[in-house]
């Protein structure tokens, strides 16, 4: 009957307190049948609340008896809506929508603490969202027996603000937007963490000062000692808990690592922590949660440092790359002292902390008592600074040069000071207890201790009546709450004895939720108001360890969630999922007994529907179990670069070369190949053929036809014997396939990594032997996505190859394109034209392309919001690509190097583009590279600051997309890695590249284009025919002829009465009198065929597609043929 009762105080009531979101685009009104004018928000309002209302209760309204319905149907029943029978809907935006469900949450949170009636303020470190900084806010209080933790909202925060204004609008909002009753409030508990904690605490103290009873404590949910630190405005004590957040949180990756932290831990420590073990939790939480946090990180240091080293030497990538970082932040000096200061510093809290955080009522009274000599202690400690310091600095020297021999060195600002001891003393140790000691009698004041002693009054702290002349009572504190004050005494007296005459022999209620359900709490009220007051105390442990648990689902809710418009909105609804899951039956109740509610509430659905939030069966837990929710795992070349750490194992034992073709079948392609005389050879990929690597063998000739066409000849047989190699692609072509190699007159290959390390050595001894052979950029692949590809920057080559297969995917499919288009427009909805000029440069053949990694970037936001929805839409295969192409871009590593090569390769950008154009196109890029070299080699001398600003970029980028990253102290040291490991890497091998492939032998075959008659006429030179003669005079049919001949073509097509002048290569082979110019024909025969040469029109591909047959989930070598 409580939902009920609450519904029917409700009915006719106005909500508690409107924010100014309700308020907004009033001027939006319909007009209903009786002319009168208005909107939906107020009937919005009530279908919100009782949504709420059924979400906080757990109930569905099938599960409801007819009693219990027919109040909510009358309620449902009163609303009146605009823009029925035809009439305009009244808009309401997306934005708006959210906040008016938002605000019934609240609303209905708010009734609940009315009913409680008192409770407890607590706030969680700041969350940033893009470049904005917001609190989360929870109450506290006791619903019927049971205490609650809620998230009631988001304070917007400026941790630079001005103290005053600050403290004043958080205060404002609270009471004013929000409506907490604050005379109420009977605890409050802020998280004060970084900059901009001075605002908090002014707000607390001025509600304090307004509202006494308003208690400042610390909050359960963190361990004493780390809630203490973290308000300690020390730069190196701030410093190290970010550190060593980064630190729990790089081992909480994955259950391996967290593994060999336990047994680092374990293994190093003198007590038993099975006492201490809390399931399930995070390594992170436990280790917060620990009375001795800093003893075990100061204690097993040595073993946590030989865990990161161990993840560095053996792991690749990003997570070797922390590991790095990591370690070299731990060994630092100032860490290192700083971590044994602050462990004997918070030594005289171990036991206090232990107990505030899981201990049982008994233990807390007996704490409290203890309060005073810890204050005593840590005023004692400060008193003797000198020489208690002393010891802790030996210490810490000790430890450092334990850990870290060769870097005991301090930083410039220790070494200003006579001595590091005294530098240490004066900046750590005097304001860090004095910090202590002020934060301890803040957080423990004299009512505060007061509040705690009516703990007393449990059954299992064994209740004392109280003495008439007795100064302390346990509930003078709250004597003003008490409906009958003069009673108390006696009340408890009664209830003391009760409790020691009628359950001596029974088991006693050991916690406030057991005591308030007991039968006897009802005979009680006022012993049962009295635990209803301490129960909201946030320093007071909760059953199931609540506080914590809420506070991880918002954390992972943050951490996971994704989605079009606020985020905070839907980590809000998403926290209340609940009413998410009733919403949809509310509707359809509202539409039954009121149809005129129908096209509102359809638009109403429409909404959810858009932001993803119609789902009935959502979960609190869905944003932390995302990735767990489809097949486990796809195939692993969907989302990675091919072999580039050559994982599979080279098989030992000879392996024999394999083709497509049976003999019979070889004979009719080799005639072919023959009668085409020239040719050229291109390598791609390795691939893998039964768990074995091979080396795909193509080459590229033009037929009788005049058709460019290419042949996947064979398949070779992988091994890093560049020589052996070699010799095998040799031996497949002219022996097997019985191809003069002195006709071979260019090669590429598409191998990258290991493999294609070994390629490049296999390129250059057939150049070496074949000299006509030159090694050329290839067609198949833009530029700038082979420079991107074949980077020895591991992160850069896979993240190109990643986002190459990411884009296809999306592309390749309407449907996916579609949604991608229309988050594109979502997501520059400010920029329209901006928005259409990405989407028009959705292409199919991302191989191709010059810009891949500017549209990447520029995309990234909404191909991340995309994933996200495909996520749970179309067949189990599309859901499982989806989510594991989402977790594979929703990274650091990935996005940096993402957008060093958007940087990097805009210089290489024109040549790319120019080397798929036509072959003016490539002349023209010919001249340009003396300039693009000169600027490549500006770019890397100038390395350091364009790498400091791609680092800014892309900090800026993650941080805008809710990537996790390293904390700032952290990110520094990070980048520096990165820009050895990426920025360096990525710009030498443009520099490296741009020289292999564009060698002067290269660039003079380039410059023959000019024997294409529009290229002639654009850029005529004198030089033309000594560069054929030189390059080619083997070649050519009649050599003596070549300069008259070469005469009369420039004649025939620069005659101003030529008329239509071919563009192309092929286009020159079809004019006629082509067959009159022998030599220029044979010139053109081999310059269509050369790698770099453009795939026309017209272009042939095998008898049988070597990529279909790499698409294969299965490659079989019984498909193939022995050579």
């Amino acid at each position: 009957m409580y939902l009920v009762d609450m519904v029917k105080d409700e009915v006719g009531e106005l909500s508690i307190q409107q924010s100014p979101e309700k308020l907004q685009i009033q001027e939006m009104k319909a007009t209903d049948e009786n002319g009168l004018t208005g909107d939906n928000r107020q009937s919005l309002a009530t279908v919100f609340r009782l949504a709420a209302l059924l979400g906080k209760k757990k109930r569905s309204l099938c599960e409801l008896s007819e009693e219990d319905r027919e109040p909510l149907v009358q309620e449902l029943k009163l609303c009146h809506w605009f823009g029925s029978e035809g009439k305009s809907i009244p808009w309401i935006s997306d934005d708006e929508m959210e906040n008016l469900l938002i605000n019934g949450i609240r609303d209905v949170i708010l009734k609940e603490i009315q009913e409680s009636p008192f409770f407890s303020l607590i706030t969680d470190k700041p969350v940033k969202v893009t470049n904005k900084t917001y609190l989360p806010v929870f109450t506290r209080f006791v619903g019927e027996s049971t205490p609650k933790v809620e998230l009631i909202g988001f304070l917007p925060f400026n941790e630079n603000g001005d103290v005053d204004r600050q403290a004043s609008n958080l205060a404002k909002i609270l009471t004013e937007d929000w409506g907490l009753p604050m005379s109420k409030c009977r605890g409050q508990a802020f998280m004060h963490l970084g900059p901009g904690y001075q605002s908090l605490k002014k707000m607390s103290l001025d509600f304090l000062n307004n509202y006494p009873l308003c208690i400042v404590t610390p909050s359960e949910s963190c361990g004493l000692a780390h809630w203490l630190a973290s308000s300690v405005p020390c730069p190196s004590v701030a410093k190290m808990l970010d550190i060593t957040e980064d630190l729990l949180l790089f081992f909480d990756q994955s259950p391996d690592l967290e593994e060999q932290l336990a047994e680092a831990v374990d293994g190093l420590l003198n007590m038993p922590r099975e006492a201490l073990e809390e399931i399930p939790e995070t390594c992170c939480s436990r280790w917060k949660k620990r009375e001795d946090f800093f003893d075990i990180l100061a204690d097993t240091l040595e073993g946590v440092l030989s865990c990161l080293d161990a993840v560095s030497s053996s792991a690749t990538g990003a997570k070797s790359m922390h590991a790095q970082v990591l370690s070299a932040a731990l060994r630092n000096m100032d860490f290192i002292v700083t971590l044994v200061i602050l462990k004997n510093a918070c030594a005289p809290l171990r036991n206090c902390s232990t107990v505030f955080r899981c201990g049982n009522p008994a233990d807390i009274l007996c704490e409290v008592e203890k309060i005073p000599s810890i204050i005593a202690t840590l005023e004692k400690m400060l008193k003797n600074v000198s020489s208690v310091h002393t010891t802790w600095f030996e210490q810490a020297f000790q430890l450092a040069t334990k850990v870290a021999p060769e870097q005991v060195c301090f930083s410039e600002e220790v070494n200003s000071y006579d001595s590091p001891e005294i530098y240490y003393v004066e900046n750590l140790s005097i304001p860090l207890l004095h910090n202590l000691i002020e934060e301890m009698k803040y957080c423990f004041s004299e009512n505060h201790l007061k509040a705690l002693s009516v703990l007393s009054l449990l059954p299992s702290c064994n209740p004392q009546p109280i003495l008439s002349e007795a100064t302390d009572k346990p509930f003078s504190l709250y004597l003003a709450d008490l409906p009958e004050p003069d009673m108390a005494e006696h009340e408890i007296n009664a209830w003391a004895a009760v409790w020691r005459e009628k359950y001596q022999d029974s088991a006693l209620p050991t916690s406030i939720a057991e005591a308030l359900v007991h039968p006897e709490s009802k005979s009680h009220p006022t012993v049962t108001l009295l635990l209803r007051l301490v129960a909201v105390l946030p320093s007071v442990s909760m059953e199931c360890d609540l506080m914590k648990t809420t506070l991880n689902s918002m954390r992972d809710l943050f951490k996971n969630t994704t989605c079009r418009g606020s985020r905070i909105s839907q980590v809000m609804l998403l926290l209340h999922s609940t009413t998410l899951q009733r919403l949809p039956e509310v509707i359809e109740m509202c539409m039954e007994v009121d149809p005129e509610s129908t096209p509102c509430l359809s638009q109403v659905m429409k909404v959810l529907q858009r932001l993803k939030l119609d789902r009935r069966d959502l979960d609190v837990k869905s944003a932390e179990s995302q990735e767990s929710s489809v097949a486990e795992k796809p195939a692993d070349e969907e989302v990675k670069a091919p072999d580039r750490g050559m994982t599979q194992k080279v098989a030992e034992g000879p392996r024999t070369a394999v083709s497509f073709y049976e003999p019979q079948l070889r004979e009719q392609i080799l005639k072919e190949l023959w009668d085409s005389q020239f040719f050229t050879v291109i390598t791609e990929q390795v691939i893998e053929i039964d768990g074995e690597l091979y080396i795909p063998l193509c080459i590229r000739y033009l037929n009788k036809e005049d058709i460019q066409c290419e042949e996947t000849l064979a398949f070779i047989p992988f091994t890093e014997d560049s020589d052996v190699l070699s010799e095998a692609i040799e031996t497949a072509l002219s022996e097997k396939w019985g191809l003069n190699m002195e006709y071979c007159r260019g090669q590429a290959s598409l191998s990258v990594g290991e493999a294609g390390a070994q390629m490049r050595a296999v390129s250059l001894a057939i150049a070496t032997k074949y000299p006509q052979a030159i090694r050329t950029v290839s067609s198949a692949l833009s530029l700038n996505v082979w420079l991107a590809r074949s980077s020895p920057a591991e992160e850069a080559a896979n993240g190109s190859v990643l986002m190459d297969k990411l884009l296809h995917w999306l592309t390749e499919d309407v449907e996916r394109q579609n949604m991608l288009e229309d988050m594109i427009m979502l997501t520059f909805q400010q920029d329209e034209a901006k928005a259409c000029e990405l989407r028009d440069k959705l292409i199919k053949n991302w191989e191709k392309s010059h810009d891949m990694h500017e549209v990447m970037v520029e995309i990234l936001e909404a191909a991340m919001l995309c994933l996200n929805e495909l996520k749970g839409e179309g067949s189990t295969s599309d859901q499982q690509q989806a989510s594991h192409f989402f977790d594979a871009i929703r990274n650091f590593e990935f996005i940096f190097s993402t957008v060093v090569l958007k940087n990097a390769l805009s210089l290489t950008k024109k040549l790319s583009q120019s080397l798929q154009g036509k072959p003016l196109d490539m002349l023209l890029a010919v001249n340009t590279l003396p300039d693009l070299k000169a600027s490549l080699g500006k770019l890397k001398s100038e390395i350091d600051v364009h790498h400091k600003s791609w680092f800014e970029e892309t900090v800026s980028l993650a941080s805008k997309l809710n990537v996790q990253m390293l904390h700032s102290v952290l990110l520094e040291p990070l980048s520096d890695f990165y820009k050895e490991s990426v920025s360096v890497k990525v710009v030498e091998h443009s520099i490296a590249e741009i020289d292999d492939l564009f060698t002067d032998k290269v660039l003079d075959t380039l410059r023959c284009l000019e024997i294409v008659p529009y290229a002639m006429f654009k850029v005529e030179t004198s030089i033309l025919s000594g560069l054929v003669f030189r390059l080619y005079k083997e070649d050519l049919p009649d050599q003596s002829s070549l300069h008259s001949e070469m005469k009369a073509w420039k004649e025939k097509w620069l005659d101003p009465l030529a008329g239509y002048l071919p563009a192309t290569v092929l286009d020159t082979l079809k004019t006629s009198q082509i067959r009159s110019f022998s030599n220029i024909e044979t010139l053109l025969r081999l310059q269509v065929i050369l790698p770099f040469s453009r795939r026309e029109s017209n272009f042939r591909q095998g008898k049988r597609s070597l990529q279909d047959f790499i698409q294969q989930e299965k490659r079989s070598l019984s498909e193939l043929h022995s050579l």
